[in-house]
């Protein structure tokens, strides 16, 4: 085989790998009292599990707002999937417990699978993680990317180019310029967004996201805040952006 051939046989290779969904061994098995949402749930004992790995839409039941689009259909393909009375198979995350005393938790199906896999690749939520429960990024990756394809759940909606509010937003845009200086790789977007790499991303996710040339379409999602010229977006994981391939701009491109 050819130098380059192989070069690029062995970074698919590892790239499948990588993506590659395990099995797990089951920690608990508990009984399941009440379905909250599409990512939590009440034990029989009174715990909070917080799926790792998936964040569906809010029915905001704190703050009276309206519920988001896609709060019911996700909690109901849980409600559906997981019989209340049932038993839940359960690993728990390397970090246990969140800053709201919430349990983290993988949930499990019957053969072991992450059944947070099942829910990415059905557009039921978007990916969302903080290490040290981020292992498994690249497996909910593609499955996220499965359903953003076929348009399906969260994703039948298409994403806007640039922000006009402050919060985590997700992004279909386009690269302006970029710039790489000693302990900075920015990209600056449509609409006056700059995308910064954080402490936190990779030298691999740097290079990649520097890569990125004038024109590129890239999915980007993260935390927006108003700056001095515009807005600003930290990348500090790689599963906050990926080349864009699809044509999701609301009629904008």
């Amino acid at each position: 085989m050819n130098g380059w051939k192989y070069v690029i046989a062995l970074l698919l290779w590892s790239w499948g790998a990588a993506a590659e969904c395990p099995r797990l061994q089951a920690e608990e098995k508990a009984n399941i009292r009440h379905v909250v949402d599409g990512d939590t749930v009440i034990l029989q004992d009174g715990r909070v599990i917080r799926f790792i790995g998936i964040d569906t839409p809010e029915f905001n039941k704190h703050n009276e707002q309206p519920a988001e689009a896609g709060a019911e259909t996700a909690r109901r393909w849980l409600v559906n999937k997981i019989v209340k009375q049932s038993h839940l198979k359960l690993v728990f995350g390397v970090k246990r417990r969140d800053d709201y005393g919430r349990w983290l938790a993988h949930p499990l199906t019957s053969e072991g699978e992450l059944l947070v896999t099942q829910m990415l690749a059905q557009g039921l939520g978007q990916l969302m993680l903080l290490p040290p429960n981020d292992e498994y990024w690249p497996c909910w990756l593609a499955a996220e990317q499965q359903a953003r394809r076929a348009r399906v759940g969260i994703w039948s909606v298409p994403l806007a180019a640039e922000p006009s509010v402050s919060g985590w937003q997700m992004f279909s845009t386009s690269v302006v310029r970029g710039y790489s200086g000693t302990g900075r790789a920015e990209l600056l977007l449509e609409g006056n967004l700059r995308v910064t790499a954080g402490r936190p991303l990779s030298s691999a996710a740097r290079t990649r996201l520097m890569a990125f040339k004038p024109g590129d379409r890239l999915f980007v999602r993260g935390w927006v805040r108003a700056a001095e010229k515009g807005w600003q977006l930290w990348l500090n994981h790689s599963w906050q952006f990926y080349q864009d391939k699809v044509i999701d701009c609301a009629g904008q491109c």
